[in-house]
């Protein structure tokens, strides 16, 4: 009788122990992945997709920098968020790469960078690269088509 009590005990411990796991599982499933933009990681990755002529030119602070106001650039538009803020955003998030090119583009004018535009735009371009390297950023949403005044 001693024997079968302790199977018993056993037993249910090992059942609530796997009922546990499995609701912190399924509640980390079902929470959004958090990406960790790390500055450093982020400098080697894009001055690596750069060509040679960019990073001959370019210090590995200006890159920094560069990519710092790309991300002020996201900050602004909602799209990223300091870490530590969890909380998800509601609906899509949509920034302009353009108005991205523009804004870095100006900081750099601002701050007195001497640096082609074409390299902003390349440094720009390799910053998205490594944002989707690291699941920060998700698929391009397409548009619906527009609809014509008799569709209406």
């Amino acid at each position: 009788m001693g024997i079968f009590l302790f199977i018993l005990t056993v037993l249910v411990i090992v059942v609530i122990a796997l009922v546990a796991v499995g609701a912190v599982t399924a509640r980390a499933a079902s929470q959004p992945r958090t990406s960790i933009y790390d500055r450093a990681e982020a400098v080697e990755y894009v001055a690596d997709l750069l060509p040679d002529e960019i990073t001959g030119q370019i210090t590995f602070d200006d890159l920094a920098l560069l990519l710092q106001w790309h991300l002020d650039y996201l900050t602004d538009r909602g799209v990223a968020r300091p870490q530590g803020q969890d909380e998800p955003a509601s609906g899509p998030l949509i920034a302009s790469e353009d108005d991205a090119f523009a804004y870095v583009i100006g900081r750099a004018t601002d701050a007195g960078l001497e640096i082609d535009d074409v390299w902003v735009i390349k440094v720009v371009e390799a910053n998205e690269a490594y944002l989707r390297a690291i699941g920060a950023v998700g698929k391009k949403m397409e548009l619906p088509p527009l609809r014509t005044k008799d569709e209406n």
